[in-house]
């Protein structure tokens, strides 16, 4: 019985966290579009240049999103993508074979 009752009320806390992520990417859209960035500006060349310096290629908008400050600590050390806010696909085919094995 306790089980039971636990999947529900982990179906339901789902079921609302869902909702509520659903409604920040809508925001963000309006956000987005209020202040001029959809469809996305185009990269500036300095980024891109910086970019290349790293050793990176293919340049592609892959996700776009508000930054929040914990995404600037140094400790965090990560920015989170969600599968859902991908734009672009950028992995190549063999990475993206050990990312669905992991899935």
């Amino acid at each position: 019985m306790e089980n039971k009752m636990m999947k529900q009320k982990t179906s339901s806390n789902r079921k609302k966290m869902h909702n509520i992520i659903n409604q920040r990417n809508r925001e963000d859209l309006k956000k987005f579009m209020e202040m001029g960035l959809e469809p996305p500006p185009n990269m500036p060349q300095v980024f891109k240049d910086c970019i290349q310096v790293l050793g990176g290629s293919e340049i592609k908008l892959v996700i776009q999103k508000f930054l929040q400050v914990t995404y600037l600590r140094p400790q965090q050390n990560r920015l989170s993508i969600s599968l859902k806010q991908i734009r672009s696909s950028f992995l190549n085919e063999d990475e993206e074979r050990m990312f669905n094995a992991k899935r």
